[in-house]
């Protein structure tokens, strides 16, 4: 998996993270830069739905967290 400490999720892809999925590897070849936060995706389809379904950062942001949550337990 390409891992860069500058992307969200630590480079996994963040549709698959928004969905509830955990290690699908991120691609730096499908990357999307907004709001000064840089999201990894595994394919071109995944960055066009984060793109186009609502909700996509906020959904990945509390899988993430409750993953994280979870980690520290």
């Amino acid at each position: 998996m390409e891992t860069n400490a500058a992307t969200e999720f630590d480079g996994e892809c963040a549709f698959a993270v928004s969905t509830g999925k955990r290690e699908v590897a991120g691609s730096h070849k499908h990357r999307l830069t907004t709001n000064g936060k840089t999201y990894l995706f595994s394919n071109g389809a995944a960055k066009f739905l984060w793109k186009v379904l609502p909700n996509r950062e906020s959904k990945a942001e509390a899988v993430w967290a409750e993953t994280a949550a979870k980690d520290e337990a």
